[in-house]
């Protein structure tokens, strides 16, 4: 229909982790109204759940502990696939592995909503699961980013892809919790499992792992892809093989990249899935109405990954800051606005005070995927998966940060202000440390390995060959094209990759 691939790849992206970070809060949402241990009756917008004692109706006899421990499982198995997530979207399709997360997960979502009253067991292993399946599902989409972004459009392409994270709470919350009050306690499982499943057909079919993979890419988008494309080879045994672990692991600005995930990702597992709890305990809010006020900041926040990478790759492309200028910039106005506005959420003495912080906090708070997103593909466009799954590893501070909060929640707001104090200040030090330590330039040992394919004196014919027969990948400078046509000079800059590519 002429609509340009990377769009379709973008559009694709969004409404995968649109899904994918909806299970957390569906899941969340479940919890807070099936154990009998928290409060559902008090301050409601919304009139009383209409499957309250009727075959719809669930009720287990669980602490709001047990809770906690789902949501550590789930992060634990989160942490674990994380690096090993990175590696196998270099080794084998990053396309594929993606999919294959939201696949599984969503399989685990139906398995729960027919076995969840059965067992804490059962929800304790799906949440492990699906913590392991998803831990590979960010890592992935860095490696199809890199192929499928142009150097120009980096940011934007980035901040499109992954809003859907960030909207997703907004979509989850409302669904999840009016499904759940006027339709059965587990109709959120149903529709969120059975989209999942629906959406992971679509990817399989229409998503490919490298533009020039794809056949109906039209000549225009083949241009720009080979202009300003990354240029990283094809996932492969050789690509995984050279990987510059030592570097990486030694390398600073990937050192401030991990801080910055590792208290953005303690951030928003506290705002996913302690913030309902939150409003549950200070506030004495029912489900319902918990849903509703925990809609408005992702919203916001979509709206700031958005806007925050078209203006940021405006002003790179502008020449007005520099690639590092701008990452460090969208950071410190992003996280250090968060940081603050969960400072000040300590001593919040009413739920409309406090939502409207949270709603500042976290729509400010998506500025920063500017930055922290898209820097992988900056440090090392060949390997961002791994990078991605390095720093990633910093989800370790979502299963800290809900492992705090179980042990120090109680049904008050001053068991809170402690909870809000520790993390503002983690996540304000992680904006200095990036500010000092953080790069948006390519490091030196991002270059995949390479030697020469010919010498100077020789004269080699160059064709086009068909997708399926590529034996070799050719990296030709465009101001030697001219020479190469006439076979008068073969460049020193024609590489070969150590053995053959996809």
């Amino acid at each position: 229909m002429g609509c340009p691939k990377r769009a379709i790849v973008v559009f694709l992206s969004f409404l995968g982790f649109l899904v994918l970070f909806g299970f957390r809060t569906v899941f969340t949402m479940v919890m807070v109204y099936v154990i009998k241990d928290n409060d559902n009756d008090g301050v409601t917008f919304f009139k009383e759940c209409t499957i309250n004692g009727t075959a719809y109706d669930l009720q287990l006899d669980w602490s709001v502990a047990t809770s906690q421990y789902f949501n550590t499982a789930y992060f634990v198995g989160y942490v674990i696939t994380q690096l090993p997530g990175g590696f196998l979207a270099v080794r084998f399709s990053p396309t594929k592995i993606f999919g294959g997360a939201i696949l599984i997960s969503a399989s685990c979502f139906v398995i729960l909503a027919f076995s969840m009253k059965y067992s804490p067991i059962i929800v304790f292993v799906a949440r492990f699961i699906q913590g392991l399946a998803e831990g590979v599902s960010q890592p992935a989409m860095s490696s199809v980013v890199s192929a499928w972004a142009p150097r120009s459009e980096r940011a934007g392409i980035v901040g499109f892809s992954f809003s859907g994270i960030y909207l997703s709470t907004s979509l989850a919350s409302v669904v999840s919790g009016a499904a759940t009050c006027y339709v059965s306690w587990h109709a959120g499982l149903f529709i969120y499992g059975s989209l999942g499943i629906i959406w992971s057909l679509f990817w399989f079919g229409l998503v490919y792992d490298s533009p020039m993979m794809q056949s109906s890419l039209s000549e225009k988008e083949r241009r720009i892809f080979e202009e300003e494309g990354s240029k990283v080879l094809v996932a492969s045994a050789s690509v995984a093989k050279n990987i510059p672990w030592r570097a990486i692991l030694t390398s600073r600005p990937v050192y401030a990249l991990f801080l910055a995930n590792f208290t953005r990702s303690w951030v928003f597992a506290m705002v996913l899935t302690e913030i309902p709890q939150y409003f549950a305990d200070a506030f004495s809010l029912n489900v319902a109405t918990i849903g509703f006020l925990t809609s408005f900041p992702p919203i916001l926040m979509s709206v700031f990954v958005i806007l925050g990478g078209v203006m940021v790759d405006k002003l790179i492309n502008m020449e007005k800051v520099s690639i590092t200028a701008g990452r460090k910039l969208s950071l410190i106005i992003g996280f250090g606005s968060e940081a603050v506005c969960i400072l000040v959420l300590a001593f919040a003495k009413d739920y409309l005070t406090a939502s409207i912080l949270i709603i500042i906090a976290e729509g400010l708070a998506g500025l920063s995927t500017a930055a922290f997103k898209v820097n992988p593909v900056d440090l090392a466009p060949q390997y961002s998966s791994v990078l991605t799954g390095i720093v990633r590893s910093g989800v370790l501070g979502a299963s800290i940060s809900t492992a705090i909060a179980g042990t120090l929640r109680q049904k008050n707001i001053q068991s809170w202000q402690r909870i809000f104090l520790i993390t503002g200040s983690l996540h304000l030090f992680s904006v200095v440390f990036y500010s000092v330590f953080g790069s948006g330039e390519q490091q030196e040992w991002a270059q995949p390995t390479y030697k020469t394919l010919v010498s100077d004196s020789e004269s080699t014919d160059y064709g086009s060959v068909e997708k399926n027969n590529i034996d070799v990948i050719l990296t030709v400078h465009n101001d030697e094209k001219e020479k190469l046509e006439h076979h008068k000079e073969i460049p020193n800059d024609v590489y070969l990759s150590d053995d053959k590519a996809t």
